[in-house]
Parts: C-alpha cells; structure tokens; sequence
C-alpha cells in the first residue's frame, strides 16, 4: 500500500496544476507532460517503497529536495507561453523612484571590491544548501514531526513563489554573460558560481518575488527556533542572502520587500494546505510564526 505524505499530496497537486496549464497553454505540451508525469510516478514509487525499507524511507524523505528542483526547471517554458507580459520594464523603473538611491548604493557597496563579490557569491549560493542542513539536522536528531512540518513549509513557500512567478514573470536586472567579469567583478569564486547557476537554473523567469529572500526568512524562523544555537551564524547567513540579491545584480529591491511579503503569509496558508492534504493543520505549539 502506497503511504501518501501531506508533502506528497501538496507536491502531486501543484504538478497537477502544472499540467492541466501546460496541457491548455502550451503549443507543444507533451514533452513537459511525460517530465511532470515521470515525476510524479517518481514520487508515487518512492512512497510505495519507503514503506518497506529504511534506505527507501530516508530517500522518500528527502526527495521533495528532487521535486522542488525540478519543477523550478520545469516551468520556465509554461510561464513563458502563459503570461507574455515581462515585469522588467515596471520594477526597473519603480525601484529608483520608490527607493531612490538606494538600488545604486546597494550594488556599488564599499566600491565592490573582489573579496566581497566572492563572499556574496558564496552566500547567495548557501541558499541551495541550509534548508537541507536543517532538514538533515531534524532528521537525524529524530525530530521527525518538527522535520516533517519544516520540509511541509519550506515546499509550500517554493510552490507559492512559484505561483507568483506566473503572475508577473521577471528575469532581474541581470548583467549579460559577457560583461559579467567586468561589471560584477569579483574573481574565480564568483566566475565559478555564475556559471553553475548559469547551468542549473532552467528558469530564469524567477525574480518576482525573491524566493532567495522569502526561503530564507522561512529557513531563519524555523532554525530560530529550532537550533538556538545557530542564530547567529542563520542571521549572518540570511542577512548575507538578502544583501547578496541585489549586491550580485539578480533581483530589484521590490522583489526583496515582494519575497519578504510572501514569507509574512506563509504561517496564515500553511495550516490550511495542511487541512487541505488531511492532516493535522490546527495551529499549535509545533506550528511556528514567522
């Protein structure tokens, strides 16, 4: 018998979502349909055989890391063909007028000497790994309820920024590849992380609003909370995601206060998409504020 997790039915039902919008908007729907089914099947199986062997159960717990990533992938061409309007052209010209300086003085902070580009660079790129350092910390420490509620949250605030993507699709004021070296500066380290992210982000319609910022905040409460004794270096490391946004030239100033918006809503959706996969939602002593 397949043992359905609340973050398997959330994750199965935004796939489903995802394919009934590719299915009617996209012009050559099937090649993204077999990806979302292959996924989905993906999920199915890892439950069906997480339930007979530990190995099996420890991968069913860590895949929605896979579902996450690959869905990102995913959608960059349904967004595309869904909302043609691009909101490059608007937040470029709000963030100066709403912020004035401050967009400018944030990108050129303390001259952008190279040490500090490569440190932003390392520190935007630390987003990827300190939800599964987290995860994995709950994990193995046997906190499995507080595991299983950070992973539900952490997926939900992917998916929803996701949603968002649709909504406004935008790329960033990013520099054009070939005056990345000259205009971002910075040295191998920062070469280095330009071109991984240049390779496994499929999506690049991705910049309203900051998931970078609404993930982190999500990640701080939890960690919070969870290990007092990482607050100190999780706030460095957030504040450091949240200056590295703008300082590396990915996200306006607007997605930051969009994405920090996004993590504020997160605890008033979250317990009900937990009702809504049938599972216990009520907002108690486990369920966290942010």
């Amino acid at each position: 018998m397949t043992e359905l997790t609340p973050i398997d039915r959330l994750t199965l039902g935004f796939l489903s979502a995802l394919a009934l919008l590719t299915a009617v908007r996209h012009p050559t729907p099937l090649p993204l349909l077999g990806a979302f089914a292959t996924l989905g099947a993906g999920i199915l199986v890892a439950a069906r055989w997480g339930t007979v062997a530990r190995a099996a159960r420890i991968l069913h717990d860590f895949f929605p890391v896979v579902s996450v990533i690959a869905i990102f992938t995913f959608i960059g061409p349904v967004i595309a063909v869904t909302n043609p309007r691009r909101g490059d052209p608007t937040l470029a010209t709000l963030d100066p007028r709403i912020f004035g300086q401050l967009p400018t003085l944030w990108f050129g902070a303390l001259g952008r000497p190279r040490w500090l580009t490569d440190v932003a660079s390392i520190v935007y790129a630390s987003y990827y790994f300190v939800p599964v350092v987290l995860a994995v910390a709950l994990y193995v420490e046997g906190r499995q309820a507080r595991f299983e509620r950070f992973v539900f949250t952490a997926v939900a605030t992917f998916f929803a920024s996701y949603a968002c993507y649709f909504l406004l699709p935008t790329s960033g004021p990013r520099v054009p590849q070939e005056l990345e070296t000259t205009v971002l500066g910075g040295g191998a380290v920062s070469a280095a992380v330009r071109d991984a992210l240049r390779h496994l982000e499929g999506n690049q319609l991705d910049a309203f609003p900051s998931g970078h910022v609404a993930l982190a905040l999500v990640f701080l409460a939890y960690g919070w909370r969870d290990f007092p004794r990482w607050r100190f270096p999780l706030v460095l490391v957030t504040g450091g995601i949240v200056f590295s946004t703008v300082y590396l030239s990915y996200h306006y100033v607007l997605d930051l206060v969009a994405g920090a918006l996004l993590a504020g809503v997160v605890p008033l959706v979250v317990p009900m998409l937990r009702r809504a996969v049938r599972c216990p939602a009520a907002v108690g002593d486990d369920d966290i504020i942010i």
